[in-house]
């Protein structure tokens, strides 16, 4: 399906396009607001600025996709294959990213307020000064992530594993981490309010010790 006519079909009130291929179609700025796009192929797709909040995009192949500046609010990505992604500045506030595949993806200054990323694969990933206040982190993979300067007051970090992510000027103010895997060398000053409960595997109690006084 071409651009022309995804946008003619949306015109004229269609919005479900589960299973289309617009794998490296330049879409960008374009209007889905809303739209079905479960199981689609956007790999390598070109979705810079497109309108897509409340669109659903479950188990959608879109490896390398550019969704930089994207809306993609309230939206529903569950399970979606996003490695590589260039999230960079999209808006993802309230989405259901829950068990997505975003390792190595950008989030430089994602916002992701309230976001569902329970499950997911954020591995290697960037969220650098991306905003996850509120957002749920239970479970989710955050190994070697960089997410320095980012914003997670008030996220459930729960189970997440954070083993070789960088904490710089992170805010975990109000944060949940209970049986978290931090980082051996995490400071202090990130953990500070941070609600913690550590697991049986602590990578570093001594540090934790001289942080809170008693070991875990």
């Amino acid at each position: 399906m071409g651009i022309r006519e995804l946008q003619e079909r949306y015109r004229s009130g269609e919005r479900n396009f589960d299973g289309s291929d617009f794998s490296r179609l330049d879409l960008s700025r374009i209007v889905l607001s809303g739209a079905s796009l479960s199981r689609a192929n956007l790999f390598r797709t070109d979705l810079l600025l497109a309108q897509l909040e409340g669109s659903i995009l479950s188990y959608a192949v879109a490896c390398r996709v550019n969704l930089s500046g994207a809306n993609v609010s309230g939206a529903t990505l569950r399970a979606t294959d996003l490695y590589m992604a260039n999230l960079n500045g999209a808006k993802l506030d309230q989405a259901n990213l829950s068990k997505a595949y975003l390792r190595g993806a950008d989030l430089t200054r994602a916002g992701l307020t309230g976001a569902d990323l329970s499950g997911a694969n954020l591995i290697e990933a960037n969220l650098y000064g991306a905003n996850l206040t509120g957002a749920n982190l239970r479970g989710t993979f955050l190994t070697v992530a960089n997410l320095r300067g980012a914003i997670l007051t008030g996220a459930d970090l729960t189970e997440a594993n954070l083993s070789g992510a960088n904490l710089t000027g992170v805010n975990l103010q109000e944060a949940i981490l209970t049986e978290a895997i931090l980082p051996q060398d995490v400071a202090e000053p990130p953990l500070r309010r941070a609600q913690l409960t550590m697991p049986p595997s602590v990578p570093n109690p001594e540090l934790i010790e001289e942080i809170f006084g008693t070991q875990p």
